[in-house]
């Protein structure tokens, strides 16, 4: 658990998004309890997710969910101190299409993979020269 609420949460990865996306967050389902609903794949849907391609979304989820997570996304939610945010299926979908995240079946996450952490490595090369620039240093 990260001992940080979920709207102050939302507030960071509502600012990464608008900084790599240009926009807030479309996607942000939270609640008090863990979504066990969600710890198989096939409660993902993707056979119905079409998403292939990467865009500046995935790219803003990607960087977001690996700051909270460390690169292990669980299925059942991001766990803040006072609930637990649901990953956006749209974009596990299109993550795990580009094979920048994989499904751990055992543990009941995804994970990034080699190609999600190159992936994450440019992003922070961008990401911090956006903050560099917005900071006024």
């Amino acid at each position: 658990m990260l001992p940080i609420s979920c709207e102050n949460a939302r507030v960071i990865f509502d600012n990464i998004c608008r900084s790599i996306d240009g926009k807030k967050a479309s996607a942000w389902t939270s609640q008090a309890a863990p979504f066990l609903d969600l710890e198989t794949i096939e409660a993902w849907a993707q056979e119905a997710n079409n998403a292939k391609n990467e865009t500046s979304r995935t790219d803003a989820f990607l960087f977001g969910y690996t700051l909270f997570t460390g690169g292990r996304i669980p299925m059942k939610g991001i766990q803040f101190s006072d609930g637990y945010v649901r990953p956006d299926a749209w974009v596990v979908g299109a993550l795990l299409k580009t094979d920048r995240i994989f499904f751990d079946p055992s543990a009941k996450m995804f994970e990034l993979t080699e190609h999600g952490w190159e992936r994450l490595s440019g992003l922070s090369k961008e990401f911090g020269h956006i903050i560099y620039q917005e900071g006024g240093r």
